[in-house]
Parts: C-alpha cells; structure tokens; sequence
C-alpha cells in the first residue's frame, strides 16, 4: 500500500506541475498574444474554454485532495471517486480535443477571407488599426498576403507598419 500512496502522491504533483505550465502556455497564447484579438470567433467565453477553465480547476486542486486525502486515510469511497474524476476528466478531454481539430480546421479556412475583409476597417478603427501594426511589426510582415492587399479599393492607407518594414 505504501508504494500506492507514493504512487498517487507523484502522479498529483506531477498533474499540479503540468497544469500549472498549461496556465501559463494558455494565458500567453490567448491573453497575451494579440493575434487572437483578429478572430472574433475566437473569444473567451465560448463553451469550450468555458469547460477548459473548469477542467483545469478540477485539475489543479480538487483532484488533488481527494487522490491525496484517499490514498493518506486509504478510503475506497475518495479512491473511486479519484478514479472516477480521472476518468471524466479524460473523456472530456478527448471530446474538446476532437472538438478543437474539427473547429481549427473552421478557423483555418475562414481566416484569410476574414483577414481580408477586415483590412477594409484599416484606418477608421483606431483601435483595429493599432492592433494590426503591432500584428505586422512583431512579425515583420505586411497585409493578409502582402503589401499589395492595401491596394485594393476600400484600402485607401497604406499601414504604418508596412512602410517601416518596405
């Protein structure tokens, strides 16, 4: 039995250390990377991220203290219910992960034409424009496809950033 607690003691802590780079990977990824801000369809309340946040909350604590305090009192009730929450944990998991490729792939094919059309708000929203050339001068790039997309007629500026980078 000794060797099941430390088993279920590192396997936690290994859970509580993965999670914890997960946060800090996801936080980067869609909090501080501007670049999601150009997907509408992209935000944070969606049901997905809704049911990631939870996971992940479940993830780093209570899962923990009933693996831990089951294996610490060797209660077959908190082991089966560790279990149990690994298990629910791991199915939906897989369901957001097939999810995900299934809504990437959406994303992917969409986001040229949105890009495109979005440029067309360059230079009248202030806000769009600024995320834009921030967008283009941390990537050293310049349009959706190049600098020829402001030359299209509902384009009339030529950004910022696009200049510095010519």
């Amino acid at each position: 039995m000794r060797y099941y607690r430390l088993w279920i003691y590192t396997c936690n802590w290994l859970l509580f250390v993965s999670v914890v780079g997960f946060c800090v990977v996801g936080c980067k990824v869609l909090v501080l990377d501007p670049r999601r801000q150009v997907v509408p369809s992209l935000g944070l309340a969606q049901p997905s991220f809704l049911y990631a946040y939870l996971a992940l909350l479940c993830q780093s604590g209570l899962l923990q203290l009933v693996g831990c305090l089951g294996a610490h009192r060797l209660s077959e009730r908190l082991l089966n219910a560790y279990w149990l929450l690994i298990f629910v944990l791991l199915i939906g998991d897989a369901l957001l992960g097939v999810f995900w490729l299934f809504k990437f792939e959406r994303i992917a094919s969409e986001l040229r034409p949105l890009l495109k059309q979005s440029l067309a708000r360059y230079g009248t929203d202030s806000q769009f424009t600024v995320l834009w050339d921030g967008i283009q001068s941390q990537h050293r790039c310049c349009g959706v496809q190049g600098y020829h997309d402001f030359a299209q007629p509902n384009v009339t500026d030529i950004g910022k950033s696009s200049i510095i980078l010519l």
